[in-house]
């Protein structure tokens, strides 16, 4: 185990890929019990060839479809007109559009990247300061994640076997919570603050407006309703719902905007595929790390060494988020979750945890981690975005941080938020 275990973190520490790490290590590990090595590509092919996977991919593909077709741009009209008007306006439709656009995107890197630009940018010639327009950009993106389609929970389900459709039904609650309670931030914010909180945003409510946005943003909105739609009824699975989804968004991008031509359709394969190369690397590193884990029987052994301590399951959730957030600090969401997975979910089945309640918890603790320094990805990315300091960033990322801990820490214990809607529907 310490020979697995030191190299990976030695090497992080390091700053190698996290791919090459956790090859390099499980490699390392299977060296030193005299392992045929021909065992480490028998897994990568094994970790890469997944049918469940697949969703993953074709999700990406819908999502760059979208942004192809000016969907940010309409969101973010959408949302203004919504909210707009209100005591710090374009804050509001900040959190707002990346709510809506979690929808389509269900990765919190891509959320940051499509709206990012056009909302900093707004935001700082209505009178914000780039620093707090970036950390507001910074924290609705983790809604990209929560609600449905979520690649996350993607991940999840393909490890777990868990209904991927409940899972993302799972997120609907939590995802507004963290929606609602950063909304109410701006909100109180700009009226305790509006010389700087508030810009010089604030346009009055137009009904004609409102219908002429919606009718322009509606159609693309419709993509997540027919994912989850499909999944729950059985029509089809979490990953053909990927495929009915880049369908979708080719004919309502080419017959309904018409802003998608060929030229964009070859962009954005290659787009895809860049990005799905990238991760089809980490799931096949992964899948060599995992069956080191499974031989040293990493799970019953934490379960073991847990019990021995504590049976309080308020306890052991406590520890297990401590122990996520801290990985999740120092890794990306993705190879976080694949690797961090396989081992609390047995331990927390273990303890008497629902597995549909605590994947919601490991999603937000993971998503949590990506957010909080000193090595959060999403602060990276938003950094760069926003062209301003990491150190100004987190400056005004606390506050929205501080809530979305207390998010995750309500849906942690208090099973029934995440639990209550895929109970209702069976």
């Amino acid at each position: 185990m310490s020979i697995l275990l030191i190299s990976f973190f030695a090497m992080l520490l390091m700053g190698i890929p996290v791919a090459a790490v956790m090859g390099l290590s499980s490699m390392f590990y299977l060296l030193s019990r005299g392992a045929d090595l021909l065992t480490i590509p028998q897994r990568m092919f094994a970790g890469a060839d997944s049918f469940s996977l697949m969703a993953i991919p074709l999700y990406i593909f819908a999502g760059e479809i979208m942004n192809r077709c000016g969907i940010t741009r309409r969101i973010f009209n959408f949302a203004s007109e919504i909210v707009g008007f209100l005591a710090g306006g374009l804050a509001l439709v900040n959190v707002l559009a990346s709510t809506m656009f979690a929808g389509i995107s269900g990765s919190t890197s891509a959320d940051v990247a499509s709206l990012g630009v056009m909302e900093i940018a707004g935001m700082t010639e209505a009178g914000y300061s780039r620093s707090y327009a970036t950390a507001i950009t910074c924290a609705s993106a983790t809604i990209g994640s929560i609600i449905p389609p979520s690649i996350l929970m993607v991940l999840y389900s393909s490890i777990t076997g868990i209904s991927c459709g409940k899972l993302f039904v799972a997120g609907m609650i939590p995802g507004i919570l963290v929606c609602g309670t950063q909304m109410l931030y701006c909100y109180t914010k700009a009226k305790r603050d509006p010389q700087n909180c508030d810009g010089n945003y604030r346009p009055a409510f137009n009904g004609r407006r409102l219908l002429v946005a919606a009718k322009d943003a509606i159609p693309a909105m419709i993509m997540p309703l027919i994912i989850i739609g499909g999944t729950l009824s059985g029509v089809f699975t979490a990953t053909e719902a990927g495929a009915v989804a880049g369908l979708y968004g080719v004919i309502i991008g080419v017959f309904y905007y018409k802003e998608f031509h060929f030229n964009d359709l070859i962009e954005t394969i290659k787009s895809t595929a860049f990005t799905v190369g990238q991760s089809s690397l980490i799931f096949a590193s992964t899948s060599v790390f995992s069956y080191c884990i499974a031989i040293l029987q990493l799970p019953n052994k934490l379960s073991m060494l847990i019990s021995g301590v504590t049976t309080n399951p308020y306890i052991v959730m406590f520890l297990m988020i401590l122990a996520m957030m801290c990985i999740g600090c120092f890794m990306d969401t993705t190879p976080a979750a694949i690797i961090m997975v396989p081992i609390f979910q047995p331990l927390a089945a273990s303890f008497g945890f629902d597995p549909i309640h605590f994947g919601m918890v490991m999603v937000l603790t993971f998503i949590f981690g990506g957010i909080t320094p000193p090595v959060g990805a999403t602060l990276f990315i938003a950094s760069s975005v926003g062209n301003v300091s990491l150190a100004k960033l987190v400056k005004d990322m606390w506050p929205l941080i501080l809530l979305f801990f207390i998010v995750m820490m309500l849906v942690a214990y208090v099973p029934q938020i995440s639990t209550f809607l895929p109970t209702l529907i069976g």
